[in-house]
């Protein structure tokens, strides 16, 4: 009777902390149920505010004499290319520090949000095809323990993205008013998403406010690679982009705003008026 008591309160204690172990989250739990960037809004084309400040950007573009349709087209797929390097940037930085779970949505966000977008300019501007390389990337980085080939992966993916951005004209890609109009547009972009990362004053969505700190430090090295076709904008670009980097001092979000979104926006529309 004793033996058949212990083995029962032993089967009873297993059943009891399979359930405890079942219920436990693992490090990644959730991970897919996190949102795309709000900043989108949910789409895959150009959100309504940036669409505007890009139609703005060719009709006072007097200096590029492209048809203005062909600055759009560029502009945005120099957008797009930036918004997709800024989530791999900060996951990759938040991969080193870490943070993992923090990481895995900015590995997927290129693929759910960008790439349908992009597939058919891929096709046009005879651009080899990379989703499946994204894939793979977000496969590493989900891998655990970690994958010894994620930087090299994330080179990779680089080269391809590289590869669409080559297609965009050199007379373009050298010009003082495309480009620091381009740096404008995604420090929109970077201000719009730390905007979604805030509620009643404090931040309350990481993801939006790394998406927002991977546009900036992307924008930033775009700003440092091109002074030379920057010219005289160079050094107050280099002045506006150091206010909004403040508004990012640490991969882990602070926990109230050091920046608004209307500073961030502010600094942008400085640095639009600089193409005039």
């Amino acid at each position: 009777m004793v033996r058949t008591l212990l083995v029962m309160a032993a089967i009873g204690l297993a059943a009891i902390a399979m359930q405890v172990q079942a219920r436990s989250p693992s490090p990644l739990a959730g991970i897919e149920d996190v949102p795309i960037c709000r900043g989108l809004d949910g789409r895959l084309g150009r959100s309504p505010d940036l669409l505007v400040q890009a139609r703005a950007i060719v009709r006072d573009d007097v200096q590029l004499a492209q048809a203005a349709d062909a600055v759009e087209d560029n502009l945005d797929i120099f957008e797009k290319l930036g918004l997709l390097e800024g989530h791999l940037i900060v996951g990759m930085a938040l991969m080193d520090a870490k943070m993992t779970k923090d990481a895995l949505p900015h590995f997927g966000h290129p693929v759910k949000e960008l790439y349908d977008y992009l597939e058919p300019v891929l096709k046009t501007r005879n651009v080899p095809d990379f989703k499946a390389d994204l894939i793979a990337l977000e496969a590493k980085a989900k891998a655990t323990p970690p994958d010894p080939k994620l930087a090299e992966a994330y080179a990779g993916v680089l080269r391809k993205v590289e590869a669409l951005r080559a297609t965009i004209p050199s007379a373009m890609m050298t010009s003082r008013p495309f480009m620091v109009r381009a740096i404008a547009l995604m420090m929109k972009a970077s201000a719009d998403d730390l905007g979604e990362s805030i509620e009643k004053g404090r931040i309350a969505n990481a993801v939006e406010y790394h998406d927002a700190l991977g546009f900036a430090r992307y924008t930033e090295g775009v700003a440092k690679a091109k002074a030379s076709v920057l010219g005289a904008s160079a050094a107050p670009i280099a002045t506006e982009l150091k206010l909004v980097m403040s508004a990012f001092p640490s991969l882990k979000p602070p926990e109230k705003p050091v920046r608004t979104m209307a500073d961030l926006e502010k600094a942008s529309d400085r640095v639009k008026a600089l193409a005039k």
